[in-house]
């Protein structure tokens, strides 16, 4: 064939972009719920493990005093990779410092975490709660939806109780 050796890039665009240029890509509804429901429920446990219901206390891991963006809510099983009924769940998340819940030795911090979710719940819920990773739900508008509701109530059982309900 016939080659002008000029190499053209390869250029993918979403369909979003070319419809709107300028802006990010408009997030649905689930989105801005799971959204909301992230900042609720991290602020839920930052308050319940804090000190006087202040965003300030000591790291679920090191014991080390926090406060403010500092004191953060950590999960023990990583939200990433732990499904809807882990990631948003209260026993799954505590009061962590920043240093200690943005990997920093992490390898110490995951041995620190896993013993004091065995001396605060005790080795056989902490199996039931790693289960739940392996659990597939059916997490629509009205499961994030009900829970961002619940976590807004601040009751911590009926959380627990509906999270535990599927």
């Amino acid at each position: 064939g016939c080659s002008s050796g000029i190499v053209y890039p390869t250029v993918s665009l979403s369909v979003s972009t070319i419809r709107n240029p300028t802006k990010a890509p408009l997030k649905t509804h689930k989105q801005k719920i799971i959204k909301e429901l992230e900042k609720v429920s991290h602020e839920y446990v930052r308050r319940r493990d804090g000190i006087d219901g202040e965003i300030r206390g000591y790291c679920f891991d090191c014991g080390m005093y926090a406060e403010g963006q500092q004191f953060q809510a950590g999960h023990f099983e990583p939200s990433g990779s732990c499904g809807a009924l882990l990631r948003f769940h209260p026993h799954n998340m505590h009061g962590q410092r920043g240093g200690c819940n943005m990997k920093y030795q992490q390898e110490r911090v995951k041995i620190d975490y896993t013993f004091a979710m065995l001396r605060k719940y005790g080795k056989e819920y902490v199996d039931f709660l790693r289960s739940l990773k392996n659990k597939t739900i059916k997490a629509d508008d009205v499961f994030y939806s009900t829970l961002l509701q619940l976590y807004k109530e601040g009751d911590e059982k009926k959380i627990v109780d509906y999270l535990h309900s599927f």
